[in-house]
C-alpha cells in the first residue's frame, strides 16, 4: 500500500483538489489492502486469483486467454500463470478454441464456481462492512459524485469548468480530526475519554454554554471521527456550569446571520443539520445529560441524543418560533415527533415554549429525572451499562433505529432479519450463551 503524502506548504493554490486526490488514493490503498489481507487471512489467496475467477463467473461460457488478459489490465504472461496454477487446484479448466487452435479458452469447474461463491460472499460483506461508515444516501451521492467524476478525467471527456471559490464564514471550516481520539482536546468544548465513555461539554458558562459557529462545526467533526474510534462505545454530551446551553450565540451566531447572503446562509443550516447527522451515525448511544436552560439548538442536541437524563429543575424549548423563524431546524419535525408525539411535538414547535423536566419525563422526551445537579452522574451510570454492553450489537440497534423510520414493516422485519443474523455470528453472542449455560454473567467484548 502506497504511504500518503503530505502536501507541502509552499505549494500555491489548488490544496483542496490536491487534498480530494490524496485523500481518494489513501482511501482506496486502504481498502484495497484490508481485502488482499482478508483473503490471504480467510481464503489462503490473492486479490488477482479472486479478481480472476471472478472475471470467469461473469463468461459462464467461458474466456479466451487474451480477452481475460485485456479484462485484468495485465499481460499475457501473468494471466497464463496464473490459469496454470488454479488448473493445477482444479478450480477452471482449459480448452484449446475450436475456431483457433492458438488460442486458450477458459471457465470455471464445478468447484471453482463452489469456491468462489464463498469467496464472493465474505468479499460483498467485507465491502459492506469497509463503506459502512456512510449510510445508503451518502453511497448514492458519493457514487454519483464519483461517476461525475471518473467520466470528465477519461480520455476525451470535457473537464469540469472551475468553480469560483466563494469567500466563506468559519462555520464552513473544517477540522483535521481523526480517530484515534485518546488525547483530543478540540478549542471549542470539553472532551475527555475514560473506561470506553467520550464525555463532551459544552464549556462556556458564563453565558450558559451558548454554540458558534466554530463550536459546530468541530462539534460535527468531532461526531464524525467518533464513527472510527473503536475504544469508545458510549458517548455522555453535557453543558458546564449548571446549564446544559442556551443554543446559538446571539452575538457570534445570530447578528451576523441577519447580514449574509442565501448561500451563506444555507451554508450554516447545512452545517447545523450535519451535527445531528453525525450524531445520529457514529454507532456509540450518545447520551444527554441536561441541567437548568436547555433551548433552540441545545434543545435539539438533547433531542438527537438517543437517551436524555433530566436534573430536576432543567427546561427545555425549542424556541425557534419565538425569535421568527420556523419549528423545522436541524429536523426538529422529523424527529421530534417520534420522541413525543405528534400533538406535543407541534405545541412544542409552534409556541417556543419551555418544557419543565417533569413534563418532558411524562411525555417521554427524558428517560429519566434525578435530582438537581445529578444528571451527569446518572448519565455515566447509563453510559457505563452500554459500555458493558455487546458494542457491536448496540450499534447495529442504533443504526436500524434510524434507518426504519424510512421503511414499512416488512421491509424493517426484513432488514432486522439481516442484522439480527450478522450478531448471530459475533463472538459475544456465542459469549452470552457460554455465560448463559455456566450460569455466570456475561462479559462482552464487542466482537
Amino acid at each position: 500500500m502506497n504511504a500518503p503524502v503530505e502536501i507541502p506548504a509552499e505549494v500555491p493554490g489548488h490544496r483542496s483538489e490536491l487534498r480530494l486526490w490524496l485523500r481518494l488514493l489513501t482511501t482506496a490503498n486502504t481498502i484495497e489492502a484490508e481485502i488482499r489481507r482478508r483473503l490471504r487471512d480467510q481464503f489462503d489467496t490473492t486479490l488477482p486469483r479472486f479478481d480472476l475467477l471472478a472475471q470467469l463467473e461473469r463468461a459462464p461460457d467461458g474466456i479466451m486467454l487474451s480477452e481475460l488478459s485485456r479484462r485484468m489490465m495485465v499481460s499475457n504472461g501473468n494471466v497464463t500463470g496464473l490459469v496454470e496454477r488454479l488448473a493445477q487446484e482444479g478450480l477452471i479448466d482449459r480448452q484449446v478454441s475450436e475456431s483457433d487452435r492458438r488460442a486458450v479458452q477458459v471457465r470455471l469447474t464445478a468447484e471453482g464456481r463452489r469456491v468462489f461463491a464463498g469467496m464472493a460472499r465474505a468479499h460483498a460483506d467485507w465491502i459492506a462492512e469497509l463503506v459502512g461508515a456512510l449510510d445508503p444516501s451518502e453511497q448514492d451521492a458519493l457514487s454519483t459524485q464519483l461517476s461525475a467524476l471518473k467520466a470528465s478525467v477519461r480520455p476525451g471527456g470535457a473537464p469540469a469548468k472551475p468553480k469560483p471559490k466563494r469567500q466563506g464564514g468559519t462555520m464552513r471550516r473544517q477540522n483535521a480530526i481523526a480517530a484515534p481520539l485518546a488525547g483530543f482536546t478540540p478549542q471549542h468544548f470539553g472532551f475527555a475519554v475514560q473506561d470506553g465513555i467520550a464525555t463532551v461539554t459544552l464549556n462556556r458558562p458564563e453565558k450558559k454554554n451558548p454554540l458558534t459557529f466554530e463550536s459546530y462545526a468541530e462539534l460535527r467533526d468531532t461526531f464524525r471521527a467518533l464513527r472510527f474510534e473503536e475504544s469508545v462505545t458510549a458517548v455522555v454530551v453535557t453543558g458546564a456550569g449548571g446549564n446544559f446551553s442556551s443554543g446559538g450565540d446571539v452575538f457570534e451566531i445570530i447578528e451576523p446571520l441577519t447580514t449574509m447572503g442565501a448561500a451563506d446562509l444555507h451554508a450554516f443550516t447545512t452545517m447545523t443539520g450535519d451535527l445531528v447527522k453525525e450524531m445520529r451515525a457514529c454507532p456509540q448511544p450518545v447520551v444527554a445529560a441536561v441541567e437548568g436552560v436547555c433551548a433552540g439548538a441545545g434543545a435539539i442536541i438533547a433531542m438527537a441524543s438517543d437517551l436524555r437524563v433530566a436534573g430536576a429543575g432543567a427546561k427545555v424549548a425549542f424556541l425557534f418560533n419565538r425569535v421568527g423563524l420556523a419549528g423545522c431546524d436541524m429536523g426538529a419535525c422529523a424527529i421530534l415527533p417520534r420522541i413525543v408525539g405528534q400533538g406535543r411535538a407541534s405545541e412544542l414547535l409552534y409556541t417556543g415554549r419551555f418544557m419543565s423536566a417533569e413534563e418532558g419525563e411524562r411525555w417521554g422526551f427524558f428517560n429519566r429525572l434525578v435530582p438537581a445537579g445529578e444528571s451527569l452522574n446518572a448519565a455515566r451510570e447509563t453510559a457505563r451499562a452500554l459500555v458493558q454492553g455487546p458494542a457491536y450489537a448496540n450499534g447495529l440497534t442504533k443504526r436500524m433505529l434510524h434507518m426504519e423510520w424510512a421503511m414499512g414493516v416488512d421491509a424493517a422485519i426484513d432488514a432486522e432479519a439481516m442484522a439480527q443474523a450478522l450478531c448471530m455470528k459475533t463472538q459475544d453472542f456465542r459469549r452470552a450463551f457460554e455465560a448463559f449455560a455456566g450460569k455466570t454473567k456475561p462479559v462482552f467484548e464487542g466482537n
